[in-house]
């Protein structure tokens, strides 16, 4: 692969972000009784009640703006949280309503859900956001088009490749930022007893023995990392102290872009860099499976 068209002085580009969740959760898992459930409820409350001040924090000490996605419902539940993120410079992305995935509803289903969650959005931050990450990291093959046709500049739900690349739809042209569940907290520390959910639980070690790890063979390749978490559980003190030391690691390695999603979105959508992009087009394989 040539080196990927970031400016000028950069090699590779980190971004971290965050998926506040939030109350909606234990909805998604037992929505019959989730209003009952206290303890699984105060599990996922955590994220914005707890640990999304301290990230704030600690974002604020090492000056990184990042990009947070949140669901409608939540949002509303924590309208004065989600301004604070925007006035401190972080993006605050689509994250459907109630974390319903799109490839479980129908096509009016997911209009609706994406309008509503855009609704509330810009209703308490005053912006209308441009980008969107599916809960579950899951579209529909006709996602892409709606996403783009309701004013998204970029989507960061699927895992095509190491760097940004674009997903031609009818309606346009979507920037994908690729995640990967390696770089997410999720794998490593969601846990839920009832039902049976997450994969057990990591030590902080063998987390930054794997992400650092990531984070150095993507930089050696000149690419993205794209960096994902959920203050329910990278909020607290130990993962915190983790989140910190990952910082610290990779801020030792020079001609690095720290920068949130929406910021790399407006480099990708010059001109120049767009071309740049579409000379690449051969490393990443045809996404056949999108609806164009």
């Amino acid at each position: 692969m040539e080196q990927f068209p970031w400016p000028e002085r950069y090699r590779a580009a980190v971004s971290l972000t965050f998926d506040m969740d939030g109350e909606t959760v234990p909805y998604v898992l037992d929505r019959d009784n989730a209003p009952r459930r206290v303890s699984l409820m105060s599990e996922f409350a955590y994220g914005p009640n707890v640990g999304m001040p301290r990230i704030l924090d600690l974002l604020d000490l090492y000056e990184i703006r990042a990009s947070v996605f949140v669901p409608g419902f939540t949002a509303e539940r924590h309208a004065d949280l989600v301004r604070e993120i925007a006035a401190r410079g972080h993006d605050v992305g689509h994250h459907g309503y109630m974390h319903e995935r799109p490839d479980t509803l129908s096509d009016e289903a997911e209009v609706a859900v994406l309008e509503r969650g855009i609704e509330a959005l810009a209703g308490i931050t005053g912006v209308v956001p441009t980008g969107y990450r599916s809960p579950a990291a899951e579209l529909k093959p006709t996602s892409p088009a709606l996403l783009v046709k309701h004013g998204f500049h970029y989507d960061s739900s699927l895992m095509g490749a190491d760097h940004p690349y674009v997903v031609p739809t009818e309606n346009g042209d979507l920037i994908e930022m690729p995640m990967y569940w390696h770089h997410d907290d999720w794998p490593l520390f969601g846990f839920v007893s009832v039902p049976p959910v997450g994969n057990g639980i990591s030590s902080p070690s063998a987390a930054f023995d794997l992400w650092s790890e990531s984070f150095a063979g993507i930089y050696e390749r000149g690419g993205h990392f794209n960096f994902c978490m959920h203050p329910f559980l990278t909020g607290r003190p130990a993962y915190l102290r983790l989140l910190e030391r990952l910082i610290r690691f990779m801020r030792g390695f020079p001609r690095v872009w720290w920068a949130p999603l929406s910021e790399i979105a407006s480099h990708l959508e010059d001109e120049r860099v767009t071309a740049a992009l579409e000379r690449q087009e051969a490393s990443v394989p045809p996404p056949d499976w999108i609806t164009a």
